[in-house]
């Protein structure tokens, strides 16, 4: 009996398998060399104490899958088998290649490089993608700026600063904070300069839009910036 449990060298030495079925093997072992030495005869046995496989039953035979339709690894099934395409896959990409191929010749059949080029350039261009539909794949305002206690100018150049340099390393939206002008004697004019910039910067193809926060700008402190990321 203890010659029958003799191990080959070039068996795969797992250690033990998990509920799914899987081999677990040792953090210091090397994969590659391990199935570089499997060899055809191990395809009958089981690969892990040399003894033959065993007849499949009905029951084994049935492929289990998990909830995503994955089937789980057999305890049968040696590791090797799952490296080899299937010779029906193989063929099935001969004949997709067949096809391509005839289909190319077929659609180059004639033409000379100035042709396509030209066909390539009087094709319609693509349609651009709707304002609504690219401001959704935008995330929430990612950081702010308060302009709290800063002077007409000093918001400016600094709410510039701050927009070009998150454009640069590819923040989506921000948040400007204006203030409402409650504390202040002639009114809110930080509102009016950040808006004016957020125009000219638009313009310029660093904003894509903006918006206040609570949509009436008389009763917003701040707006929200999406910076045009999306070209």
């Amino acid at each position: 009996m203890a010659a029958k449990r003799k191990k080959r060298h070039n068996v795969i030495p797992v250690k033990w398998v998990n509920r799914n079925g899987i081999p677990v093997f040792g953090k210091d072992q090397d994969l590659n060399q391990i199935f570089s030495q499997l060899t055809l005869e191990d395809h009958d046995t089981d690969g892990v104490d040399g003894f033959p496989k065993k007849a499949l039953t009905e029951n084994q035979k049935r492929v289990i899958k998990d909830r995503h339709g994955l089937p789980f690894l057999d305890k049968e099934l040696h590791l090797s088998d799952m490296f080899k395409v299937p010779e029906a896959a193989v063929e099935d990409d001969n004949a997709d290649n067949e096809n391509f191929s005839e289909l190319l010749e077929s659609s180059l059949k004639g033409k000379n490089q100035d042709t396509l080029l030209r066909e390539k350039r009087d094709r319609d261009p693509p349609r651009p993608v709707p304002l609504k539909k690219r401001l959704k794949r935008y995330p929430p305002p990612q950081n702010q700026l308060d302009l709290h206690g800063l002077t007409a100018m000093e918001a400016q150049s600094r709410t510039e600063t701050y927009l070009r340099h998150s454009w640069r390393n590819g923040f989506f939206t921000l948040r400007v904070v204006v203030g409402r002008g409650l504390h202040s004697e002639f009114g809110a004019v930080l509102p009016h300069v950040v808006e004016d910039l957020l125009v000219r910067l638009k313009r310029d193809g660093v904003v894509l839009w903006f918006e206040w926060d609570r949509k009436i700008k008389s009763h917003s402190g701040s707006l929200v910036v999406y910076l045009n990321q999306f070209d």
